[in-house]
């Protein structure tokens, strides 16, 4: 029942040189919730005190040595302490010593022998009052701080008010620049964060393909190793045959690094550029003459060109040599059953275009727009091998020269893609500056 009369507890510090008074108190304190400590002297009740303020403190007045009026008075004096709530306990009844214990600061007195119902309400009382004096000093001091700002907000339009209106549009404007350039770089760091998803989501990607890409010839190429190991004296034309697979598996695992590693430093800006000035048809004449075929291969190439350049063209040459490449290389390899491959350059006023034609299965009118995406293969060439990184490259060597591709194509009959590049200084070229 006791305990029901505490409903949030508290620390209370018993000061009393008489053993029997604090074990009562104690005892009687403890099973009512409360936390209790007690010391036989006023010189511990101070040091005690100082050492863990408590929430309020029985102070017993008659004491040797220091008496409780002295210890109240400390208390009272100590920034620490001069908040914490004293009952002081004594025996003494006269009016005067009852005074004498308000004027110094305590709240008020319980008379021994105690009574327990007494002693539990004054306590529970007093802690009350000390807990809502202490929240009306925190709202006081709020309320104090909202008023100090209102008065300087008050003051501030005051001088508002005072002719300084010049300053205010002043002011305004420049938050307004403030404002676009926060929007500004706000914008950046969208680009930012969407470019390195973007690499992000490339890395990842280049990672799956070139896996995927490596496990296949892989496979092929320890079983024609183990099938060799069980036919070491075989000269056969079977033995050439695995041997000419094996070499053909190594070229393509070779070809799908040097893709990923390429698709990765174009994407990063990490790969040199270097435009220079460029005789285009010679370039292109150069490179018909110097692609060779296989012996007995149903391909053959043809180089054609059509008018002069107005101006130069600024591209880098080992660049330039990848995207035709791959775009010859492309064109070979969707012709399976053979045909013309005719590289066509058409000069402009202020561009060029290179045609690359094939005779081959054509792409898939609904899968064009993907045709360019990275590890993006169509769907009529499963029994054609390739990394699918090579388009992939090609758009983005053409975007760092300024250029353009687009490509145009025909179920089983052929497609044609047309790369343009625009008559330029070069200035205009991604150059190594990207390189960082």
């Amino acid at each position: 029942m006791n305990g029901a009369m505490n409903d949030s507890g508290g620390n209370i510090l018993i000061v009393d040189d008489t053993p029997d008074n604090l074990r009562l108190l104690s005892s009687l304190l403890s099973e009512a919730g409360y936390t209790v400590r007690k010391v036989l002297s006023g010189e511990l009740g101070l040091e005690a005190a100082q050492l863990e303020p408590p929430d309020l403190i029985l102070l017993d007045i008659v004491m040797p040595g220091m008496n409780g009026y002295e210890v109240c008075q400390r208390l009272k004096e100590s920034d620490r302490t001069c908040h914490i709530p004293i009952i002081f306990l004594s025996a003494l009844g006269e009016e005067l010593e009852k005074v004498q214990a308000f004027q110094i600061g305590g709240v008020d007195y319980v008379t021994k022998p105690f009574q327990v119902v007494e002693v539990l309400v004054r306590i529970e009382t007093h802690l009350k009052l000390s807990r809502l004096q202490i929240q009306l000093q925190q709202q006081n001091l709020r309320l104090q701080q909202e008023i100090e700002y209102r008065t300087a907000a008050e003051s501030a339009l005051q001088l508002l008010n005072q002719g300084i209106d010049a300053r205010v549009q002043e002011r305004t404007d420049e938050l307004q620049t403030d404002k676009e350039q926060l929007l500004q770089l706000q914008i950046e760091l969208q680009a930012a964060l969407a470019k390195e998803q973007c690499l992000n989501e490339l890395k990842s990607t280049l990672f799956t393909t070139l896996f995927q890409d490596l496990q296949t010839p892989l496979t092929v190429i320890t079983s024609v190793i183990e099938l060799l190991k069980q036919k070491e004296s075989d000269r056969s034309e079977s033995r050439n045959r695995h041997l000419k697979t094996l070499a053909d598996n190594i070229k393509r695992i070779n070809q799908a690094v040097q893709d990923a590693s390429l698709l990765t430093g174009i994407e990063t800006k990490n790969m040199l550029c270097n435009p220079v000035p460029l005789n285009l048809t010679q370039f292109c004449r150069s490179f018909v003459d110097q692609w060779q075929l296989p012996e007995n291969s149903p391909h053959h190439i043809t180089f054609i060109h059509w008018g002069k350049p107005p101006a130069q063209v600024y591209a880098d040459p080992s660049l330039l040599q990848q995207i035709l490449t791959h775009l010859v290389a492309n064109a070979i390899q969707f012709s399976p059953n053979g045909g013309t491959i005719l590289l066509e350059l058409v000069y402009a006023a202020t561009s060029v275009t290179v045609h690359i034609r094939d005779e081959g299965i054509g792409i898939p009118p609904e899968e064009l727009e993907r045709i360019f995406d990275r590890a993006y293969c169509a769907s009529n060439v499963d029994a054609i091998a390739g990394s699918g990184m090579g388009l992939a490259i090609v758009k983005s060597i053409i975007e760092r020269h300024a250029g353009t591709i687009v490509v145009s194509s025909e179920l089983d009959k052929g497609s044609t893609f047309s790369v343009t590049l625009p008559m330029q200084n070069a200035s205009v070229v991604s150059p190594n500056r990207d390189h960082a």
